[in-house]
This record gives C-alpha cells, sequence and structure tokens, in this order.
C-alpha cells in the first residue's frame, strides 16, 4: 500500500502546484514601453503615474558625467547623467536625458575613487554606454528641462 501511495502523492503535489501556480508576466513588475525617449518626454503628470506604478524601466544610454554626493566608508551616493539621442534628417539630433541615482557601498568596486588604467566591464566612467534596471523615483528641473530621477539597481556595459 505504501508503495502506491507516496508515488501518488508526489504526484499529486506535481499536478497541483502546476494547477496553481501563478503566472507572472513583464508587465507585473516592468514597463516595457518606456526608453530614455519616451521618458525624456513625460510631464509631471505622466512621470507621477510612473512613479506610483512602482514597476522598473528598461534604458539604455551614455553616462554624459558622474557627480560625487557622498563618498564615505559605509555609503556611496552618485549621480549619472544619462544621454541619448537620434537625428532627425540631416540637420537636427534630438538629446533625451535621466539622472540615474546610484546608493550603496557595493556600487564601490564599479565606480572607483580613482580610475584604474586599465578599465573592464565591471568599471562605469564617463562616456561609458550602459544598459539600466531600475525604478523612477523623482523628476528635477535642470537647465529649464524636467529630468527624470531613476534609482539604478542594476547596471550593465553595452557595446
Amino acid at each position: 500500500m505504501k508503495r502506491v501511495f507516496i508515488p501518488l502523492f508526489i504526484l499529486f503535489l506535481i499536478i497541483t502546484d502546476f494547477i496553481f501556480a501563478q503566472k507572472t508576466d513583464l508587465p507585473d513588475f516592468c514597463n516595457p514601453e518606456i526608453s530614455l525617449e519616451v521618458l525624456s518626454r513625460m510631464d509631471p503628470a505622466e512621470l507621477d503615474r510612473v512613479i506610483q506604478s512602482d514597476k522598473y524601466i528598461v534604458i539604455n544610454g551614455t553616462i554624459s558625467s558622474i557627480t560625487e554626493i557622498e563618498r564615505s566608508e559605509s555609503n556611496l551616493i552618485l549621480d549619472l547623467h544619462l544621454v541619448n539621442g537620434k537625428w532627425i534628417g540631416l540637420e537636427t539630433v534630438e538629446n533625451y536625458s535621466c539622472i540615474v541615482n546610484i546608493n550603496g557601498i557595493e556600487w564601490e568596486q564599479n565606480f572607483p575613487k580613482r580610475v584604474p588604467r586599465v578599465i573592464d566591464d565591471e568599471i562605469f566612467v564617463q562616456n561609458s554606454r550602459i544598459l539600466v534596471i531600475g525604478k523612477v523615483s523623482s523628476y528635477v528641473m535642470e537647465q529649464g528641462k524636467l529630468k527624470a530621477v531613476v534609482d539604478g539597481e542594476y547596471i550593465r556595459k553595452i557595446q
């Protein structure tokens, strides 16, 4: 009896796991429709809705500057100015930008105080092309333009 009961019980558990498993779709936790271009064109009301949704976004661009807010033994806070753009015809270039906030001492190895002579894929410097996964946390007016602030949680160099 035990020989039949145990395999049937295990089979029952596996079947109920498949039946009641929750399906997670990408739009449940990430907004794939927001690019740096779309983010740069949003007004304050749209940015407020993105902030309230608490969903991740995936953006890419080039680091135009790195502003050190705090660097201590217990914390590191940086603002990366991320830019991208595209040509409109042959005469005009549209620029898109945002600020990526980096917070936490675990980023120290990626943003060292002194940049080494040989820069590997783990070190981010000005003019690095990067992919960022994060959440929009706020927005600021900078030089008369509204810029979204994204709390970066994952950053990777792209070629």
